[in-house]
């Protein structure tokens, strides 16, 4: 897992127009929840985004704070502006060393379904994977190769197999992916064969039926 620190700065003013004025001036507003208790902080925004892009969301980061105090924490939550996408609030959670931290990692779908190249789809109902280890332990992402699955195939939480020093927490009978069948399946429509009744004779195809011969008129007498 990848490791980084990081310069943040104790924050005086809270509110959402102390908020919006921190964002303003390049800033994004924070929150520590620690192990002695919370803090309200602020982190250059240019650096948090540069450095989350570059080691991901459950990597450990040693907060410097005001060049003071330290502290190892993962990003517990994050939100986005909607319209800018840019991260407009964090929440930092720190933990204690030696002790199992519980968190969600998210679930990388990796190949292509031999069912999905036969028509199925594949169905996702699980985008992360609810575990419990060690800060260091937690994997960036975890990774399910679905490549030979077959239609009607499905992969449970009690399928997924990860280092021992990681406990799912996840309900084992969880269904994560699926191959299901397709919505629709189109049947090809064979032309109903014309059988002739007893005794009469099949048309050729194309050709029109002769007319019927005219009885002569019978002559007067």
């Amino acid at each position: 897992m990848a490791e980084r620190v990081l310069d943040i700065q104790l924050r005086e003013k809270t509110g959402k127009e102390a908020a919006r004025k921190e964002r303003q001036k390049g800033f994004i507003p924070a929150v520590l929840y620690g192990i002695k208790g919370n803090k309200v902080l602020t982190v250059n925004a240019k650096a948090f985004e540069k450095m989350f892009e570059e080691i991901g969301e459950h990597s450990i980061i040693n907060l410097n704070i005001d060049n003071k105090d330290k502290a190892e924490v993962i990003v517990k939550d994050f939100q986005l502006d909607p319209v800018t996408k840019h991260v407009i609030h964090i929440d930092f959670l720190e933990f204690e060393k030696g002790k199992a931290l519980k968190t969600e990692v998210p679930i990388h779908v990796n190949g292509t379904p031999v069912g999905v190249k036969k028509g199925g789809i594949l169905e996702t109902f699980l985008r992360d994977l609810e575990i419990e280890c060690l800060p260091r332990d937690i994997p960036d992402a975890i990774d399910i190769d679905v490549a030979d699955m077959e239609i009607g195939d499905s992969i449970h939480a009690r399928d997924i197999s990860l280092d021992n020093k990681i406990k799912i927490l996840t309900n084992p009978e969880q269904v994560v992916i699926t191959i299901g069948m397709p919505t629709k399946i189109e049947v090809p429509i064979e032309e109903e064969e014309v059988v002739p009744a007893e005794g009469e004779v099949p048309e050729e195809e194309g050709e029109e039926p002769a007319a019927a011969a005219e009885e002569p008129e019978e002559e007067s007498k």
